[in-house]
């Protein structure tokens, strides 16, 4: 049968605006996206700051709900009002880093005056950041009320229709994740995809004024319900009640899933911009499917059965997620058996499929029930007379605030206490109190045995589900669950169940284990041996082998060109091998390190052989901090050294380490002839990534000095704005004391040649090598996106080619031709013939009598395989 003529006008008009709040939703998670990360820079990655950072956003978003609360149903013009707030969010973020800019100071001025705590600081934090998002994000939270009043002529039909709008709010989210973060921030960078979010936002909010003036005049009038009436406050509280801790339950369980898929997937942008994507499609679904629903279970059975309709969703989700927990221990079998059967190893893009695929397992199916939740609750408190706009905007507020909440105290209290599942299990406990509430407030028309067994049932379900959590508790071994195999699993040939264990639990004892703030961390012993290795969310950060040369020389080879280092500044403990050779020498007077995650200093602890104990030594002061932040916080010319080794930059947040912005800051905080130290790994990064970091570094110090490790694995980076020679004098210097020597003979340096030879190049060389590429800035992002797709990329060997073949001879050491040939067969020994063919051929020059210097006193250039500080052919 055909639709009656007089609503075609409205059913055509509601499918244009799930069109509008679809792209709503894809601009406030752009807008989500690009705020967050413009934040961060400022108030760093720890997870007091995006906690506060994420309680700002969902504290905004309540506030617009519940204003809107009290507007929407009053208003004659809702969708006009609507467009006008849309216009507003475009123009906000229009100037939002402008605002950003000149909130900056102020908040270093309250650092630099009081030094408040880690609680006050994160109050000011808090309070800046809410100062910065409370009139975007309230202006996002008002929309739902807003449209919702709109979109509904008859209460019969407002589960539908919220529910529709929900889920195409939420999809466009899900698009507005894989756009900025796939898409555009890869490719524009941060201000391009502003300006393209602000352009949508002002043709949205044109179009919403444009469809208000054309819109029928019943659309703005809402028919009331014939049904009965009844009593309205006690449901409402008991609704409030029951939404506040599902908001609550979602953002914990969330914030939990997110920190055991980091775990299988790791901690790229994109690997989590998948996870988002995974969560965000389940709600959508579920709110799409639960408006429908909700209209026909209260044309039925009413209010009484919607709140059952409400408790027996959140009970399902409980048990969904709790069974959900048995699962955990095969996920890292399942990412290794999708790694192979979709060729994730040669074809990195479907490492994203791998994570959607596992992401969408543990998360969509709950996320799914999750979103059912919005539309029940909302058709459980509308009509009957009472109005629309007021009680979704209630309903839409406490949500938030519940939500924020979890989010909260999931990354403060619950994953540092309980772990994971602890943290899933309390969760599933507020969802199923949320039941509760709602089954006795349904069952009060009952009396008698009827509403005594109502209330045990729900008393038994909660009691049940917590004595088989406390008694059958699932299965988690820390050794397999950080396995990281999202990283080594192309490592290893055999992919059998046992060929998997055989690789990450059997070479085995763990030592340490602690699901901290911000991340797991691991301590694992070599059976049979005493040495260790130190693993952050499954990926080995330190160890007392392999790592050893890296760590060791990172620490001592800036060393070598600032005399008297008394003030020194550690970027990351990790182990404390890097710290604790720094606390070697007698000079330094100050050693502060920081931290981000504060279970590092107990895991660090575990390398006490290995580090000095440099955690007991009184000169030590360990601050827990985003480095960025610590940096920015700093006085300028505080530090003599200041030595970086973050973790790898495809990691998110760690890349903000590794722009130019950041070493601009960071090179302010030395003082005059200090050194800053850089790691830089040459796995994990091609020729092009490589060459952006060198670019990078270089752009930033006038004087740049490029070491390699023995191994050639890693690469440390000494820029300086005075200059940077390396010689022999510096390195008999610094080899002078027999416990820097000894400390360096574990790195495999035991002779000031061994030294020498470690450098590659200076900051001319790197110019000449990297005229093709661009700067890695805080607005492009180059290295956070090019090095997360290629975990499983093979790039040594050519990264190796490519230093090589840009490779100088350094400073002429002291002592002529016996020097230069003991130089050439380090060369030699190291695999470098050309520039061991070069340095030989330097010695049998100098052998020979012939005048080697000019008025400078620097080998004069005699041809690209002779003269020092030249470029080294290939042999």
């Amino acid at each position: 049968m055909n639709e009656p003529a007089a609503k075609r006008p409205a059913a055509g008009s509601f499918r244009i605006l799930l069109a509008l709040f679809f792209v709503s939703g894809t601009t406030a998670l752009a807008y989500q996206l690009l705020w967050a990360r413009e934040l961060q820079l400022v108030f760093g990655t720890s997870t007091y700051a995006v906690s506060t950072l994420l309680a700002s956003f969902m504290g905004g978003l309540a506030a617009g709900g519940f204003s809107m609360a009290r507007y929407a149903d009053r208003l004659r013009c809702p969708l006009a009002v609507y467009g006008v707030l849309e216009l507003g969010i475009g123009l906000y973020a229009l100037v939002f880093p402008f605002l950003l800019v000149a909130v900056t100071p102020v908040y270093l001025a309250v650092w630099r005056a009081t030094e408040p705590g880690p609680a006050v600081f994160g109050f000011v934090q808090f309070v800046l950041t809410g100062a910065l998002l409370l009139l975007p994000t309230s202006a996002m939270g008002a929309t739902l009320p807003l449209l919702a009043r709109f979109a509904t002529q008859r209460f019969g039909s407002a589960g539908r229709r919220i529910g529709s709008l929900y889920a195409a709010n939420t999809f466009g989210a899900v698009a507005g994740v894989w756009i900025c973060g796939f898409l555009l921030l890869p490719h524009l960078g941060m201000l391009r995809t502003t300006l393209l979010a602000v352009a949508a936002n002002l043709l949205l909010g044109a179009a919403a004024i444009s469809l208000d003036r054309r819109a029928p005049e019943h659309a703005r009038r809402l028919a009331d319900d014939p049904g009965g009436r009844e009593p309205r406050q006690p449901v409402m509280v008991s609704v409030c009640t029951a939404i506040g801790l599902a908001g609550f339950s979602a953002l914990a369980y969330e914030v939990a899933w997110t920190r055991l898929l980091a775990l299988i997937l790791g901690s790229s942008t994109y690997t989590f911009a998948v996870m988002l994507i995974a969560f965000l499609i389940g709600i959508a679904w579920g709110g799409k499917l639960g408006g429908p629903l909700a209209d026909r279970v209260s044309s039925t059975g009413g209010r009484r059965r919607l709140l059952y309709a409400f408790a027996l969703v959140e009970t399902a989700v409980a048990a969904l997620a709790c069974a959900t927990m048995y699962l955990y221990p095969e996920l890292p079998f399942w990412y290794v058996h999708l790694f192979d059967e979709l060729g994730a190893g040669q074809r990195p893009e479907a490492l994203w499929w791998v994570s959607l695929l596992l992401g969408g397992l543990v998360m969509t199916p709950p996320a799914v029930l999750m979103g059912l939740r919005f539309p029940i609750a909302a058709r459980a408190v509308v009509g009957y007379g009472q109005g629309l706009g007021r009680p979704v905007g209630i309903v839409y507020g406490i949500n938030a605030l519940g939500g924020a909440a979890g989010a909260f105290l999931a990354g403060f209290v619950m994953l540092p206490v309980l772990g994971v599942q602890g943290t899933v299990f309390v969760a599933a406990a507020g969802g199923l109190l949320a039941a509760g509430v709602l089954v006795l407030q349904a069952g009060r028309s009952f009396h008698g045995r009827r509403a005594a067994v109502l209330r045990t049932a729900a008393a038994m379900t909660l009691a049940g589900l917590a004595l088989l959590f406390l008694t059958r508790r699932p299965p988690w071994d820390p050794l397999l669950m950080t396995a990281g195999l999202y990283q080594y699993a192309a490592s290893f040939q055999d992919h059998s169940r046992e060929g998997i264990l055989r690789y990450s639990v059997a070479p085995y004892d763990l030592v340490f284990y602690e699901e901290g703030l911000s991340s797991v961390v691991t301590v694992a012993r070599y059976k049979g041996s005493a040495h260790r290795w130190l693993a952050v969310n499954g990926k080995v950060d330190a160890s007392t082998t392999d790592d050893m040369p890296t760590q060791v020389l990172l620490s001592l080879l800036p060393m070598q060109f600032v005399p008297r280092p008394e003030d020194v500044l550690v970027i990351g403990l990790a182990s404390g091998v890097t710290a604790g050779s720094a606390s070697l020498l007698p000079e330094v007077e100050r050693l502060r390190i920081v931290e981000l995650e504060p279970a590092m200093e107990r895991a660090a602890r575990f390398f006490a052989a290995w580090n000095h104990s440099v955690l007991s030594d009184p000169r030590v002061d360990l601050v827990y901090n985003d480095a960025r932040n610590h940096l920015l916080l700093a006085e300028p010319e505080s530090y003599d050294i200041v030595i970086s080794e973050p973790s790898n930059p495809w990691i998110s947040g760690v890349a903000n380490l590794f722009t130019r912005e950041f070493l601009e800051i960071g090179k302010s905080r030395l003082k005059p002839g200090g050194a800053w130290s850089q790691w830089v790994p040459i796995y994990g990064m091609d020729s092009r990534d490589l060459r952006v970091v060198l670019k990078t570094f270089a752009e930033v110090f006038p004087y740049v000095a490029v070491y390699s490790t023995i191994d050639y694995n890693d690469l440390v980076l000494i820029g300086s704005e005075s200059p940077l020679r390396p010689a022999e004098r510096a390195a008999i210097r610094l080899l002078g004391q027999p416990s820097v020597a000894a400390e360096l003979s574990r790195a495999g340096v035991d002779s000031p040649i061994d030294l020498i030879s470690l450098y590659l190049m200076d900051r001319a060389a790197i110019a000449e090598m990297t005229k093709d590429v661009s700067v890695n800035t805080d607005d492009n992002m180059l290295i956070e996106y090019s090095t997360a797709a290629k975990l499983h990329v093979e790039t040594r060997p050519a990264n190796f080619a490519l230093l090589l073949r840009n490779a100088r001879l350094p400073e002429s050491p002291l002592g002529g031709a016996g020097q230069w040939r003991r130089l050439a067969h380090s060369y030699r020994q190291r695999g470098d013939a050309a520039r061991g063919a070069a340095a030989a051929s330097v010695a049998t020059r100098l052998a020979s009598g012939e005048q080697m210097r000019d008025e400078s006193g620097r080998v004069p250039r005699g041809g690209p395989a002779t003269g020092p500080d030249q470029k080294i052919s290939d042999p």
